[in-house]
Formats: structure tokens, C-alpha cells, sequence
């Protein structure tokens, strides 16, 4: 028995560009909010030693995204934020396929240009600056795959990354970000536009970049 219909946001991006910097932002921001939010990060549903991909492991964690899913919508969680790197369309379908009937879906993807990409994966103590060559072909097919938000994040502070998928996510999230907080270079693709966003349209983009550049020193 489900108590409300969830909003579910599928935060993707590529290794190493921020995504769970994000999140737990995301989660800071929430603590002094109405809305019950929960993050699980996908990679650890299916965290296993020696890695394999098999028929055993991918129905592995397709049962556990389920169950965190429909356990979080019987628990009355508002939001549910679901982070991987989502590089293909049809992650964002097998992640759709197991959320509860009803649920309402975002998806926002964080981009970055590769110079600042290669910086910051580098740079993650966790992954030890281990060999980048292997997620070269994710960071490209990341920032093909057709979203519902875009968020470029080259000349954001990971606060304002957060302030601009809250703005993307809306409620009591985006509510945080009214009346003078930062603004980021997000938007949402609209009908017809097929590719675009209003922060990639000329003119705007600068706009934007201007001030989040501005935000950015202010911190």
C-alpha cells in the first residue's frame, strides 16, 4: 500500500563528476525541509567482490532497486533521488520499469567539458587516480543520452550544482534556492526543441555563466 505518489529523480553523469557530492547536498538541504527525501546510489545495490556481470548479478540488483523503491513509497518518502551514470536510455527505462505504479520521474544529468571532467577524476581519493582510459567511452555516452534536465557544472561550486538540481527537482528542494540563491545553468527540455535547453540557447547560456561565475567567487 503505497501512501503518496513518489517523485523519483535519476541523477546521471559521468565516473567521477560529482554526482555523489551532489547528493549529499542534496540530503544536507533536505534535513530542514517538509519533504522526506532517500538516496540509494545504484552502484552500491549491486557492490560485490570478484566483479562479474552475469544473469545472477544484474537480477541481483534489479531486486534490490525494487525493494528500495517500494519500501521508500510505503515509508511515505516525498522524494526518492537514485543516482548512477545512466549513459544509455535504456537505464533510465530499467529503473523506470521497477519504481512503483504511479511514480513521478525526473532525469538530470550532470555535464562538465572533459578538461574539468579529467581534473576532478583524477583528483577523487576514492578512486585513487586509476586509469581514466576505461571510462572514456562513459563520459561521452553520458552526455549524449536524452534528458529531462542538463546541468553544466564546469563553473559551478558543488553548492551550486546542488542549488540547480533542486531547482530541476522542484518542491520543497527548489523552494531553498527562491530569493536571491544561487542560480546554476540548468534547464528543462521543451517540446519541439528536441537536443535543447534553455541554459544551452545563445545568450542565455551566457547569462547564466556570468552568474554562476560570480556566485562562485562569492563563496
Amino acid at each position: 500500500m503505497y501512501c503518496s505518489t513518489m517523485r523519483v529523480v535519476l541523477l546521471g553523469g559521468a565516473p567521477g563528476i560529482g554526482k555523489t557530492t551532489t547528493a549529499r547536498r542534496l540530503m544536507e538541504f533536505a534535513q530542514a525541509g517538509p519533504d522526506l527525501v532517500q538516496w540509494v546510489d545504484v552502484d552500491a545495490l549491486w557492490f560485490h567482490r570478484p566483479w562479474r556481470v552475469d544473469e545472477r548479478t544484474k537480477a541481483m540488483v534489479e531486486a534490490n532497486i525494487r525493494a528500495v523503491a517500494d519500501h521508500a513509497a510505503q515509508a511515505g518518502v516525498d522524494v526518492l533521488l537514485i543516482s548512477w551514470v545512466f549513459h544509455t536510455a535504456d537505464m533510465h527505462r530499467l529503473v523506470a520499469g521497477l519504481l512503483p505504479p504511479g511514480s513521478e520521474i525526473t532525469s538530470v544529468q550532470l555535464h562538465a567539458g572533459h578538461e574539468v571532467w579529467t581534473r576532478r577524476y583524477m583528483g577523487d581519493p576514492e578512486r585513487g587516480g586509476g586509469p581514466l582510459v576505461h571510462h572514456e567511452e562513459g563520459y561521452t555516452a553520458t552526455h549524449a543520452v536524452e534528458v529531462d534536465h542538463v546541468v553544466k557544472t564546469d563553473a559551478l561550486t558543488p553548492a551550486g550544482v546542488a542549488d540547480a538540481v533542486a531547482l530541476a527537482i522542484g518542491g520543497a528542494l527548489a523552494r531553498r534556492v527562491d530569493q536571491g540563491a544561487p542560480l546554476a545553468q540548468t534547464g528543462r527540455r521543451l517540446p519541439g526543441w528536441r537536443g535543447r535547453t534553455p541554459g544551452s540557447l545563445p545568450g542565455l547560456s551566457r547569462t547564466l555563466q556570468e552568474r554562476a561565475r560570480s556566485q562562485a567567487l562569492r563563496k
